[in-house]
């Protein structure tokens, strides 16, 4: 071979780390981040991208239509382009390419002490599928490290108890990588890592969100003499997005509950109906203490505000309590 002497040993070529498949796929995601706010009625203020080789932070600072303030580090999950068949079974993004030390808690709060140096009040996780955002979690910055160790303390059980299957990894812990989980599905109780994060309090999925929009003007008019009910409230009321978090329930107690009466559990009412959707299921003790049968019953819309905003409401409460409890050994 020309150029080579005897017993050298030719250089392997070096490894692209990133195809320009991947640069562009990830150009594409980016790009569709701030029309995505605007469709949701945010004021994007900024789109800011300090690039260094392949390597791209973005920044987006917007305000929400409830007039909230957001600097968003915008995060990309891996990408869904048919390169394996459970792809979209999974959505993830990696916080940092490598750990800090070999330390993966420290290398969290580097992460969260370097957004709040930022000025970030947000982590903003985008996965794109063809032209749509099937996720885009809005985490507040503080709940980062905390969420991660969730995620990484629940993989750690359920790889203990083998329901992983032939998945080895820890989910928060990818290689070198920590990592955050918006999507798991290829087990039956995969899932349950990345309900840590729906479920913190805080976190918002903004895909789950319509986009804004707003009503045509009725042309309608009272002709009342003496009264201008058009200063009266709106028609065609404009939407607007609020970004809010809520507790998780499972549909699956609201459904067992009902399922066990026909009409409201409250003592002496039994007030029923024979349509669907009369009966609210109350949480006794609050869901966020406990989403279980046990601590639900189903009671009517007056019985259901009783149970909340009565005078004697904590009395009625352990009343409700009392009865509920025989249905513990059930679930």
């Amino acid at each position: 071979m020309v150029g080579q002497t005897e017993g050298e040993t030719v250089p392997a070529a070096k490894r692209v780390f990133r195809g320009e498949d991947s640069i562009n796929a990830e150009l594409i995601s980016r790009n569709a981040v701030a029309p995505f706010l605007t469709e949701r009625g945010f004021d994007v203020l900024e789109d800011k991208r300090n690039v260094a080789g392949t390597a791209i932070e973005q920044f987006v600072t917007a305000r929400s239509a409830d007039g909230q303030l957001l600097k968003m580090r915008v995060r990309i999950c891996w990408r869904r382009e048919g390169r394996n068949a459970s792809e979209r079974k999974y959505a993830a993004a990696q916080l940092r390419a490598r750990l800090r030390g070999d330390n993966w808690e420290g290398t969290l709060r580097f992460i969260v002490d370097r957004d709040q140096a930022h000025g970030n009040t947000h982590n903003l996780i985008v996965q794109r599928d063809g032209a749509s955002i099937d996720f885009a979690a809005l985490i507040p910055r503080d709940a980062l490290m905390p969420i991660w160790i969730r995620q990484r303390d629940i993989s750690d059980d359920l790889h203990r108890r083998g329901l992983m299957k032939r998945i080895t990894k820890n989910h928060a812990m990818n290689g070198a990588s920590p990592t955050i989980w918006l999507q798991d599905d290829r087990t039956p109780d995969a899932h349950e890592v990345a309900d840590a994060l729906w479920a913190w309090p805080g976190v918002v999925d903004l895909a789950k969100l319509g986009p804004a929009g707003s009503g045509a003007a009725d042309d309608t008019f009272d002709d009342c003499p003496g009264t201008d009910y058009s200063t009266l409230g709106s028609d065609g009321a404009p939407r607007r997005t609020v970004v809010r978090s809520e507790v998780k329930r499972d549909p699956r107690v609201r459904r067992a509950v009902l399922a066990r009466t026909s009409g409201c559990e409250r003592e002496d009412c039994a007030e029923r109906r024979d349509y669907p959707g009369f009966l609210d299921v109350h949480h006794i003790l609050g869901v966020e203490k406990s989403d279980r049968a046990w601590n639900c019953v189903a009671l009517c819309p007056n019985c259901h505000r009783e149970a909340h905003f009565a005078p004697d409401a904590d009395d009625l409460n352990a009343q409700l309590l009392a009865y509920a409890e025989q249905f513990r050994q059930n679930g």
